[in-house]
């Protein structure tokens, strides 16, 4: 991420830049939850489905942005501009990323099971309908209505 991913030469003068710049942003996040995740829980264990399917959207969504930063920078208007070795450490180890995934997973996870364990997740932190008792009842009883006051009568 923070080798240089292109390289501008004009007139003997070069110019690089590093990938924290535009879509490398979002590979380098990628790679950051990657790893957060990589290290939480039992080290022992592979990871559970959720987690699994998680690592692997952010290690295609790394490749994606390196690949998508290779084809921008070949379609520059400069012409002398060079894709740098950064880019292309970038897209190996979000390839890495995908393979260790893929290879350390449970053998009965598969990728629809891993993207229905997220949406359960995601839908049961959602639905809290279930989660709250509803309100207790009013108390019975006289209710009194004060001349200066909008609000609708309250229980006694």
């Amino acid at each position: 991420m923070f080798l240089p991913w292109i390289s501008v030469s004009v007139f003997g003068y070069t110019q690089s830049q590093n990938g924290m710049h535009d879509i490398g942003i979002l590979a380098f996040l990628c790679f950051v939850i990657s790893g957060v995740i990589a290290y939480m829980g039992d080290q022992t264990k592979n990871l559970d489905k959720t987690m699994w399917g998680i690592v692997l959207v952010a290690g295609a969504l790394a490749l994606l942005s390196a690949i998508w930063f290779y084809f921008k920078a070949s379609d520059s208007i400069m012409g002398s501009s060079l894709v740098g070795f950064g880019l292309y450490i970038s897209a190996i180890a979000a390839i890495g990323v995908l393979g260790s995934a893929y290879l350390f997973r449970l053998p009965t996870d598969n990728i629809k099971d891993s993207f229905s364990s997220i949406k359960k997740n995601i839908e049961s932190k959602m639905d809290h309908s279930g989660s709250t008792p509803p309100p207790p009842p009013p108390p019975s009883g006289n209710t009194y209505q004060d001349p200066g006051n909008p609000n609708p009568p309250a229980s006694l």
